[in-house]
């Protein structure tokens, strides 16, 4: 790779949102003692019910890094709090991923939340993660039993074996509660949206090991005859088991079932042109057509102290999805909104099922005036899909403006299926050197045995070995005991793309992509309540396009240079923020295809920022008023950037005001997303666009008792 464009700046410390508790005091020898162990990550506490944790044990979600903080790590890692998640009334992954400046919004029209990191798409067999272990693709993780949202950003091959090259998201669980409580949450919203939510956790008995964590939600919005139209049943139940003084038991189960009107991407005019952003709930879809899934989630997690400084954990999730997946597409349109040609690719009864598991020991010991924390283990994947099987109909809406819907026909029955059954398996090592109180450094490889069988009806089985090692490593110096340097390199291995619908090869499997990054910043503390940062970095991977025969084909390289800025915590007393400023350059170098040699990557804007404040308003006990600010600036629609989607900026406004009602802490929420109701083009996928949510108003109350 070649050195990096940009001389190193700050990164954020991770660490969640952090807005003042709304009511109850602070624990401030507790506080006090959480800033003797980890002063840099101590922010402003939350203290919402008293959901202390009934035990409180180091996330595992660092993968072969094992369970460290993030301020040990040379890497960009940011967390979304689920305090954050409440306040901005977040449904879904893109709902929180705005308030990054590495995040892109990709959806491919109205099926499930696809982002991009670092202007990389996630790889969604790969990149989604529950308590650092793989979920089933292609669903909406719900984010009511999520007590955080990690984005760790780079190539983690590493970390986590094979990934996308832009960065891996992975949801915390909530867990058990020290003290019983419910919470109970009923919230209207416009376009006929009804929501209600159930948290309740504790104990069973008071002294008893065993500690409890349930959730359960209902959603429905509108009738299925406008987009994001939706109907979702979720439950989630979790139990913390103290089988002794150092060992712990962890089980964890969900479900849901969700269908969401099927919207369709919009393609360009006839004469090239992208048409006028269209109202967001306007379906182009069939009423009678729903993206539908049926995931669940069984999982387990053991820890044991094996004394002097030595931990061991193991891990195992079960995943599962089964979809009817129901993809309407406009290809091309008149300047009148008419459609020229357009279909709708149907397939039911797809299933994908993950079975992942990771164990390992972390010791610390020195050598001479060289302090070490090592983490040593072995992880496991396997993956089965039976996708494809698609029928084509020949339905559209007509007109983009003025949609005229058809009569529900017969649907096909389920076709033959691709068979995808995937298998990796991974030895890992990584050790923490210290030398003295400012300089350390951390190396570690992962060795990897991947093998890929696909099989397309009638057609025999293909398969794909390859053995990799894959390093990584990074130099820290802290010239603070509040600020953290770093300049880092990693490496990752990106599961081969699938030639898309469009292309003249559709449906032929890729082989694994390599990537490089190079990134150094500041994890920084300023004020005992506030962080900022910034990181710079250099990604490059193998290209992977459609070229001008129309085959989707590996061919040259992606590089995408960047600089992300971000500050968050208590400004003042009354004022708390999330804030972040991202800039991007692309390039497409070494392929043969003249019309895209050179150019940027599609729907990675070069500038993109976000801003969310949470005031408190004096005078008025428990009264907050927030409001956030999202700009995306001009994007390439497809690969030979011929067409721009133009920027936008959207703004939000909400407030809530605590009290009590009958002795019970209650919680009284407004929210409008969309304020100005902007029409805007929110994401690009196959030179084809989708169109941004419209304006949006939720009332919601919630019960604490």
């Amino acid at each position: 790779m070649k050195p990096l464009a940009i001389s190193a700046a700050c990164m954020l410390a991770a660490s969640p949102l952090a807005l003042r508790a709304e009511t109850g005091a602070q624990d401030n020898a507790g506080l006090a003692e959480a800033s003797a162990r980890h002063p840099e990550q101590v922010m402003p506490a939350v203290v919402v019910g008293g959901r202390k944790p009934l035990y409180d044990v180091r996330d595992v979600n660092l993968g072969a890094f094992g369970a460290k903080d993030a301020f040990d790590i040379p890497l960009s890692i940011h967390s979304y709090s689920s305090v954050l998640m409440e306040n901005q009334r977040a449904r879904t992954l893109n709902d929180v991923v705005r308030n990054d400046p590495a995040v892109q919004n990709a959806s491919i029209g109205g099926a499930f939340d696809h982002v991009s990191i670092r202007g990389f798409e996630t790889d969604w067999v790969n990149t989604m993660r529950r308590d650092g272990l793989s979920i089933a693709p292609y669903q909406d993780v719900p984010l009511e039993n999520v007590d955080r949202v990690d984005v760790l950003k780079g190539p983690s091959g590493f970390l986590y074996g094979y990934n996308s090259p832009g960065g891996t998201i992975n949801h915390v669980l909530k867990r058990p509660t020290a003290k019983s409580f419910v919470s109970a949450t009923g919230e209207l919203r416009n376009h006929d949206g009804r929501y209600a939510h159930v948290d309740a956790g504790g104990k069973f008995g008071d002294d008893s090991p065993l500690g409890y964590r349930v959730n359960a939600a209902v959603e429905k919005v509108g009738n299925f005859r406008h987009a994001d139209d939706l109907s979702r049943r979720f439950l989630s139940a979790a139990i913390d088991w103290k089988l002794n003084r150092d060992a712990l038991l962890r089980f964890d189960f969900d479900a849901q079932e969700k269908e969401l009107a099927a919207q369709p991407l919009i393609g360009v005019q006839s004469g090239g042109r992208l048409p006028p952003a269209i109202d967001g709930r306007t379906l182009l879809g069939q009423p009678w057509l729903q993206y539908e899934t049926r995931t669940h989630n069984v999982g387990a997690r053991f820890d044991m102290g094996l004394g002097e400084g030595w931990s061991f954990t193991a891990q195992l999730n079960r995943s599962y999805n089964r979809r009817l997946a129901a993809f309407p597409s406009v290809y091309e349109v008149a300047a009148n909104g008419d459609i020229v040609s357009g279909d709708i690719f149907l397939s039911p009864d797809q299933t994908f099922r993950t079975t992942s598991g990771q164990a390992f020991v972390t010791g610390r010991f020195a050598t001479g005036a060289v302090g070490h924390e090592i983490v040593t283990g072995i992880s496991g994947r396997d993956y089965e899909a039976r996708d494809a099987g698609y029928a084509i109909l020949p339905h559209t809406v007509g007109n983009i403006f003025n949609p005229v819907y058809s009569p529900e026909p017969e649907l096909p029955a389920s076709r033959p299926k691709n068979l995808t059954e995937n298998r990796q398996s991974s030895l890992f090592v990584s050790d923490l050197l210290s030398f003295g109180e400012r300089w350390q450094a951390i190396v570690g490889a992962r060795h990897i045995r991947y093998h890929n069988e696909f099989t397309r009806p009638g057609t025999p089985t293909e398969h794909y070995r390859k053995n990799s090692t894959v390093p990584s490593g990074g130099l820290i110096f802290r010239p603070t005991r509040r600020v953290m340097t770093y300049a880092s390199y990693s490496e990752g291995l990106e599961q081969g793309g699938i030639a898309p619908f469009n292309s003249a090869n559709a449906g032929e499997v890729m082989n694994p992509v390599k990537s490089e990054q190079l990134e150094a910043g500041i994890k920084a503390e300023l004020l005992d309540e506030l962080s900022f940062g910034a990181a710079v970095y250099e990604i490059e991977k193998g290209l992977q396009a459609i070229n001008s025969d129309n085959v989707y084909v590996q061919d040259g390289r992606q590089r995408h240079r960047g600089l992300e800025l971000t500050v968050s915590g208590q400004l003042t007393r009354d004022l708390a923020l999330v804030a972040g400023l991202g800039f991007i350059d692309t390039e497409q170098v070494g392929n043969d295809d003249v019309r895209t040699r050179g150019k940027r990557t599609p729907n990675v804007p070069r500038r993109q920022a976000s801003i969310f404040i949470d005031y408190r308003v004096p005078g008025i006990a428990g009264l907050h008023v927030n409001g956030g600010a999202y700009y995306v600036g001009a994007r390439p629609l497809d690969g030979s950037n011929t067409v721009e989607l133009p920027a936008y900026t959207r703004f939000d406004l909400g407030a809530r005001y605590v009290t009590t009602i009958g002795g019970r802490k209650t919680t009284v929420r407004a929210h409008v997303d969309n304020l100005t109701d902007k029409r805007y083009w929110a994401a690009a996928s196959f030179g084809s666009v989708y169109p941004g949510k419209p304006r949006t108003v939720s009332v919601s109350a919630q019960v604490e008792f």
